[in-house]
């Protein structure tokens, strides 16, 4: 308990420092983080875009999408969040390049001197989130804002994603490794435009995608057509209303010969739960226990799906709230925290003889490690295609 408190108290000094990054100016320090501005790059209220990276010592490399939100209608595109949120507010994406956001490329096992991390020495480019459109979109529309402005939403994710892609290849072009990550947004990202990223690097054989705490149902073909407007090589992928499961099963059909998929989340992920909850009844964020029972379906039918889709899938499921210092769930509701990757305890929270960072490793290495069977809820979410 006492280290945990410890970690959290340096981790919160770390968010903090952590904000403050060199511009990159043609020059390249190993394992120093820089940023750069990629030509073109714009967030989805306007202002300019920038992605991150460090050149390491080795032939790897590891791309971190960002996460932050999502947008699935004109009316989510005018509630962008603030810096914390508030109980009873709406609140759905990142509309810009937060300073936190640069934080994020060196916690945990992302720092570049966490020996313990499997990705100690790797080269890494972060992309961070500012589109509210899973890092898939490729267009532009228009909507009111809350003051009954019009303003024009720049769903650019993909355009910017693959903007810091052709600048990472001008550093680490041909990589021995290479593993695609993503938590929350990022996670979703993952699964919906990883098939299109390995494919920006045909000549990597020892390939790894993983997503951290990433399940809605919803319906995706909408928001693909219609508010983000995604590349055909990426709508092509949608069969159903849950785009990690079609994203996850797509990428190991496509790759299965140089790729291995590692799923990780909280069977009771309280951030998805309120998502969820606004999706179905269109009222409030809110998160009541009958919401967490929801979720718990959502990704339990997602885990299902994917044992039965992609042999060689790893999970990590755990039933478990790093937000609390004794790891307990929301008393009234059940729920527990979202996404784990970069949070310090998670490199020794121990699951069935495995730690975060054992499992991680293992799956980069190849092997197929499933944590939390016991916690899937065999139950039936909407399956039908759309």
């Amino acid at each position: 308990m006492f280290l945990k408190y410890i970690e959290w108290i340096k981790l919160l000094g770390d968010m903090k420092r952590y904000q403050k990054v060199d511009d990159y100016n043609g020059q390249i320090k190993a394992n120093h983080l820089y940023k750069f501005y990629p030509e073109g790059g714009v967030c989805s209220d306007g202002s300019p875009y920038h992605g991150l990276f460090r050149k390491g010592n080795e032939n790897k490399l590891i791309i971190a999408l960002d996460g932050g939100g999502l947008i699935f209608d004109k009316l989510s595109a005018a509630y962008p969040s603030e810096d914390e949120y508030v109980e009873g507010t709406l609140s759905f994406y990142d509309s810009y390049c937060k300073p936190s956001k640069d934080a994020f490329a060196r916690l945990g096992l992302f720092h570049e001197k966490c020996k313990k991390s499997p990705f100690y020495g790797w080269s890494l480019l972060y992309v961070p989130y500012a589109n509210g459109d899973l890092h898939a979109g490729r267009g532009t529309f228009e909507y009111t804002d809350t003051e009954g402005k019009n303003r024009t939403f720049y769903a650019h994710g993909n355009i910017n994603l693959n903007s810091c892609i052709d600048f990472i290849k001008g550093i680490c072009p041909n990589p021995d490794q290479l593993v695609v990550l993503g938590c929350s947004a990022g996670g979703f990202g993952t699964a919906f435009v990883g098939n299109d990223i390995l494919n920006r690097f045909p000549d990597c054989k020892d390939c790894t995608c993983i997503v951290d705490g990433a399940a809605l149902d919803l319906d995706y073909k909408e928001c693909a057509e219609n508010l983000w407007q995604v590349p055909d090589s990426i709508k092509a992928q949608i069969k159903s209303s849950n785009v990690v499961a079609d994203g996850l099963e797509y990428i190991y059909e496509q790759q299965k010969d140089r790729v291995k998929i590692g799923y990780l989340i909280s069977i009771k992920d309280g951030v998805l739960t309120r998502f969820q909850n606004y999706i179905d009844t269109r009222k409030e964020m809110g998160w009541p226990p009958e919401a967490t029972k929801r979720m718990h379906e959502i990704i339990s039918d997602t885990v299902i799906r994917l044992k039965e889709s992609v042999p060689n899938i790893s999970f990590f499921l755990y039933d478990y709230n790093f937000n609390d210092i004794n790891g307990k769930p929301v008393e009234f509701n059940g729920a527990n925290s979202h996404c784990c990757l970069w949070v310090p305890e998670f490199m020794r929270f121990k699951r069935e003889g495995y730690t975060g960072i054992q499992w991680l490793r293992g799956v980069v290495k190849g092997e197929t490690i499933r944590i939390g069977d016991s916690l899937i809820k065999e139950a039936s979410c909407p399956k039908d295609s759309i």
